[in-house]
């Protein structure tokens, strides 16, 4: 398994089109041969602050996914909507 963890912080007058991007992201990724969870999470101190949580089968299913079309469409649009952190990749030990 692998888990990815991308935090990212958003202004406040960008938020409601940034929630739907992801929106749209998510609805279509957990449609993804090795899709496991795809999660997008708010800050509850701070609904600016949003972390995208996936887990995927195999590194294979996770790269397929960066290679979607929606996958690009979404990172084209939120590059200048948010600011992101880089990805953390973890995979289970235990």
């Amino acid at each position: 398994m692998i888990n990815v963890l991308v935090g990212s912080t958003v202004l406040p007058e960008n938020l409601e089109a940034v929630l739907a991007i992801y929106r749209e992201l998510v609805a279509r990724t957990r449609t993804e041969p090795g899709c496991v969870s795809y999660e997008l999470l708010q800050l509850r101190e701070d609904p600016c602050d949003l972390m995208l949580v996936e887990c995927w089968l195999t590194q294979e299913h996770l790269d397929a996914h960066t290679r979607t079309p929606h996958f690009i469409e979404a990172i084209a649009q939120l590059e200048s909507l948010e600011t992101a952190a880089p990805a953390l990749i973890y995979t289970k030990t235990a």
